[in-house]
Order: C-alpha cells, then structure tokens, then sequence
C-alpha cells in the first residue's frame, strides 16, 4: 500500500501552509519591532523634543528681551524724557502700529495718571501711585526694568515697564508696554510641529497660559467654552518631573488624555514652564516604513510557496465558490438551483463530503422551510390563520385604514358553551365541531377580510372597508348563519350559537399601545357584554367605549 506523504484533509494543509506563510514573516517582524524599532524611535524622539525645547525656550526667552529693549528704549528716548505730551503721543501711536503682539502702550506720569497712546491727553487716574514698584521708581529713577504678570481668568496679560528720567534729572513717570497673552499665543503657534506636536506653556500650578492646539477637540469634549488659556489645568508627567528637576520618562497621558512623549525646560526664573509633546501615534508612524520592508521579506517568503499556495487554494475556492453561489441562490427563496459536483481534480476529501452533504440537504430545505413558513402562521386545527398571522395582518390593515380615512370594524367571536360540548361528546367532536364551524365562517365572511383562530374557542375577523353599522351588519349575518346551522354529523348533529363583541378603531386609544390593541381590547369587552345578557347575540363597542347591545337574546 503507498504511503501518502501530501496532506490529504483541509485542516492538515491548511495547518502546514500556515506555518510556512505566517510564522516566518511574523517571527522576523516580531523579532526586528521588540529589540530595534520601537526603543530606537522613542529614545531618538525624546532626545529630539528636548532639543526643540531648549531652542523654544531660546525663541521665548529672546521676544521678552526684545520687548524688554523696547520698553527701556521708550523710557529712554528723549520724546518721553522731554515729558511733554505733543512730543510722547507721537512716539506712542509709532510704536503701536509698528508692533502687533503690543496690546497697548502706556505711560503713567509723574503724578501717578495713566495715559495710553490713544488717551494722551484724557489723563486717567487708575491708583498706580501708590503701587510698590511705582513708589520705588520715584525714590530711584535709575531702577531696573521690571516685567508684571497678570494672569487673571479674563484677560491675562504681561506688563513691560521701565522708569522714565526726565532731561533734568527727576523721576518722569513709568512706561508700560501691555501684551496680552495671546501675544505669546501666536509665537508658540509658529512653534507647533508635526501632525499633532506642539509647545505650550504652563505656570506653576499648572493652568496653561498658552492656545491649545487642539482647542477645538476641547470643546467638543465640554472642557472649554473659548480658550483654554488659563482654564485647563494640566497634572501631567511633564509638570511632576520639571517640580523635581527631571524630565518625563516614556510614555504619558497630556492634559487630553492623550499618549504623548515630550519634554520640558523652566523660564522666566522658574515662573514658566515651556512643555514640548506630541502623540505617541505620530511618533510611531514611522514604523510603518519598516514594516513595508518586513512586508518586503514576507513576499519574497510567500513567491517561494506561492505553487503550493495556489494548489491548496484552487483545491478549497473553487468547490466554496459553489456551495456560495448555491447558498447565495437558496437565501434568495431559489432552493431548486443546480447543486453539481466539486469542480477540481482530486479535492480533498472534507470538501467533498460537504459538497454532497450540501447538496442533499438542498432537497430538503425546500419543502422544510415552506411547511415551517405555513405552520407558523397557520392553525393545525381549523387551518385558518392563527393569532400571530392576525396580530400582524391585523395591525397592518388597521394602520392602512387609519392612514387612508377608510373605517375598519373587528369582531370576537365565542362559541356558547363550548365547554359543554367537549365535557358531553369529548375533544373529538369538539375538534370537528371548531373545524366545521371555520369553515363556515370562511363561508359568510368578505374575501378582502380577515377571519383566524384567536384562541381556544374564539375567533376574530377583521373587516376593512367596514364601518360600525357594516360591521354590526356582517357580525349579525355570521351569528345567523351559525344558528341556522347544524355541527358534527347527521347521526348527532349539534346546534351552536356564538356571541358576538364588535368595535371600530377610535380616536384615542385606551387599551394597548396602538388602534390594533384597542379595538381588540374593546372587541373583547362587548363579547363579554355579550354573553353576560344572554349569549347568542351581538354587542358593539363603540369608540369612545359605551357599550351598545344590538341583538336579541338567546334562543
């Protein structure tokens, strides 16, 4: 007997190509992503946000000298030491539209009354006289310049000022330059970088005092309403390391919550942070150029096995193509579609015994599914349609009615002392009776209506088109004919009756949750009207539910 060397089952190739298609790719990736890659990146990344940070902090700390110069520059020009007016409005109202990240420029005289390059002669009197470094300008002209940060919630700002000496030698004022943060805001715009990197800067408990890049993202989450500027607090890595003198290590979560690497660097003699991240996503991207090159391999790896590839895929897609497009055909309600053999040479042997287990289950699905589909809405019994079958016809015609403005009546019908016939003669003749009683019933009604076995010994039509008197009218045809009728067989025939609730749809729905559900509920309670005043008669409800008996009593 030979011995078969070549797998034979699905499960047996499939398992030996797995391993030649998969595990050396993967093992080579997973090898080169755990020890080069990923430790490379960060470490590379890390030491290049710190780079970028000492030279943000150079860029910053550079726009505080300039603006440092300027203000000294003001105080020292001869227009300002002058201390006329007509010749400082001038040099105010240059500066100012010669400088955009200046919000105003400012000049408090000698008494202590502020003007501004807009107000120069509309002196102000904001009760600066009195402030320390006001005070200690007056007793020494030639004090250092002194920089003030307000960082209220409203309007945060930075004061640039400088005493004023005038010609004669005595104290002529103090000159501010006030820039708004968002002065700031805009120089650290410039220094966003990447798809997602950007640097900002905190204080020291935290509240940013610079835009958020991603402000808008921050709106959206509810955190903001207009800036984040001295509104959110971040308690990130990167504070906790700079309070300690350290640098964030790894990964962290920035004030989004997002994972980020970054680094930071203290200015302004520790009062500011200057904090530079980006997403960690972003930094890992370049990843992905890597693994084209693991791909790379992985290909070469793939044209080596590629014949025995295209065999073991040939001997599986061609017979699934089949069995799909049969499938694909019996999900449409086509279940006498061709179901033919495997297609390939020598398939393997689980492809064929599911081709030809397939196949005859095909014959049978057929007539399964449509017995199923009859009995689910069908009465074994009676073979009128059953309560399911009813409550979504029925609903359907009562809400096509409803729409149209077209009236539709619905009738419960009960058959008098059913109980006794079952108790007297037994279930069969009670069977034959709830039969023959069906057919009659299909007999009187209207082909456009709706008659099903509610339940037990109850029955329900639904007649659109119909309106209360139509319906009272059919209700009273069906409880005569059933009168005028005799059940079971002529050796012992057996005479019924039925009593009949009739209602028609109304306006406000008291019962259930839809039209459907009330009138039914409605139905049911003249029924029991019904059969409480006598039996073998009709009681109809009408829509705001009075109930109205329009038969005679029981003969």
């Amino acid at each position: 007997m030979p011995i078969h060397f070549f797998p034979k089952t699905i499960s047996s190739r499939i398992r030996m190509y797995s391993v030649l298609m998969v595990g050396a790719p993967l093992l080579f990736m997973t090898i080169m992503l755990i020890f080069f890659i990923k430790t490379t990146i960060i470490k590379s990344t890390k030491q290049e946000l710190e780079e970028q940070v000492t030279s943000h902090k150079i860029v910053i700390e550079e726009w505080f000298k300039e603006r440092s110069s300027d203000v000294k520059f003001l105080a020292e020009s001869e227009n300002l030491r002058s201390g006329k007016l007509n010749q400082i409005k001038p040099l105010l109202n240059l500066y100012d539209n010669t400088h955009d990240d200046i919000s105003e420029v400012i000049w408090v005289g000698p008494d202590g009354t502020t003007r501004s390059h807009e107000s120069i002669h509309s002196p102000t009197t904001i009760g600066i006289r009195d402030h320390e470094y006001f005070t200690k300008c007056q007793a020494d002209p030639t004090l250092v310049p002194k920089i003030i940060i307000g960082e209220s919630l409203d309007n945060p700002i930075i004061l640039f000022s400088h005493p004023v000496t005038l010609q004669n030698g005595s104290f002529g004022g103090v000159v501010f330059l006030a820039a708004q943060l968002t002065a700031i805001n805009k120089l650290m715009k410039n220094l966003w970088f990447g798809a997602t990197g950007e640097t900002y800067i905190i204080n020291r408990e935290g509240y940013m005092l610079t835009e958020s890049r991603f402000l808008d993202q921050l709106k959206a989450a509810g955190r903001v309403e207009n800036t984040a500027i001295m509104v959110i607090r971040t308690n990130t890595q990167s504070l906790e390391s700079a309070l300690v003198g350290t640098q964030p290590e790894g990964v962290y979560l920035d004030y989004r919550g997002a994972e980020v690497l970054g680094a930071s660097q203290w200015i302004k003699a520790g009062h500011w942070l200057i904090v530079s991240e980006i997403d960690y996503s972003e930094v890992m991207e370049p990843i992905y150029s890597f693994l084209w090159t693991a791909i790379g391999g992985a290909f070469l790896t793939l044209l080596i096995i590629t014949p025995f590839s295209v065999k073991l895929v040939r001997s599986i897609s061609i017979p699934l193509k089949r069995l799909s497009s049969v499938a694909r055909q019996m999900t449409k309600g086509n279940f006498d579609c061709e179901c033919a053999g495997t297609g390939v040479l020598h398939p393997p042997e689980e492809v064929t015994q599911l081709m030809d287990g397939f196949c005859v289950m095909q014959e049978k699905v057929e007539s399964t599914v449509q017995e199923l589909q009859k009995s689910a809405v069908t009465d074994q019994l009676t073979g009128l349609p059953n309560r399911r079958y009813l409550m979504k016809e029925g609903t359907r015609l009562v809400d096509i009615a409803i729409r149209a403005g077209q009236p539709c009546s619905l009738m419960i019908m009960d058959i008098d002392h059913f109980k006794v016939i079952n108790d007297t003669y037994g279930h069969t003749v009670g069977d034959i009776v709830l039969q023959q009683m069906s057919s009659a019933f299909q007999e009187i009604v209207r082909s456009s209506d709706i008659i099903a076995r509610y339940g037990g010994e109850e029955f329900v039509v639904v007649a659109p088109g119909s309106d209360i008197d139509s319906g009272s009218t059919l209700a009273e045809r069906l409880r005569q004919g059933i009168e005028a009728r005799t059940f079971n067989n002529e050796a012992q025939p057996l005479a019924c009756t039925i009593s009949i609730g009739v209602s028609h749809y109304a306006t406000h729905i008291k019962f259930g949750v839809d039209a459907y559900e009330d009138m039914l509920a409605r139905a049911d309670n003249a029924l029991y009207k019904a059969k409480d005043t006598g039996r073998n008669r009709i009681c109809v409800a009408e829509p705001h539910n009075k109930l109205t008996d329009s038969s005679k009593g029981e003969n």
